[in-house]
């Protein structure tokens, strides 16, 4: 997909509460860390975009829409839950995870921080600034943040 003119694309930091979890923008495909196995993308990728030696079931696609109308997500509390337990998954198989949206603002510190409470035990405004202290330009839209503030059945490893 041609994201080149997004601007900043190219984050690419760990998670601050699991070291296997990677936390990036799509530009970070195209210089993967040899360690990452598994690539959870937010938003739209091309064919090739995704290396090659990531294997198929290790590929995960997520329809998550970065509006703020409530609409653009009508499922939003399910697709995070189910995402972020996908990565847990991912992890519990001792895969290395890239979560990945376009430029790392809104989606990616959102799935990060919903993870860090529901599979490491943290607190979710602890989770979420501190992922989004860890991103340089993470500003989460008001939507995504509002659905972290519904219960959340907590999941620990």
């Amino acid at each position: 997909m041609p994201y080149a003119t997004f601007g900043d694309i190219s984050t690419l930091v760990r998670h601050p509460h699991d070291p296997g979890v990677w936390l990036g923008g799509v530009a970070a495909l195209d210089a993967l860390p040899a360690e990452i196995d598994a690539v959870v993308s937010l938003c739209r990728v091309g064919r090739g975009q995704v290396p090659e030696r990531i294997r198929p079931e290790n590929r995960v696609a997520v329809w998550l829409v970065d509006e703020v109308d409530p609409r653009a997500n009508p499922n939003l509390s399910f697709v995070l839950e189910d995402t972020v337990d996908t990565i847990a998954a991912l992890r519990a198989e001792g895969r290395t995870v890239l979560v990945h949206c376009v430029r790392a603002i809104s989606g990616t510190p959102t799935v990060g921080a919903l993870y860090a409470a529901r599979h490491r035990g943290v607190p979710i405004a602890q989770a979420l600034r501190e992922v989004t202290d860890a991103l340089p330009h993470a500003h989460p839209n008001a939507t995504f943040v509002d659905a972290l503030t519904l219960p959340i059945v907590a999941r620990t490893p």
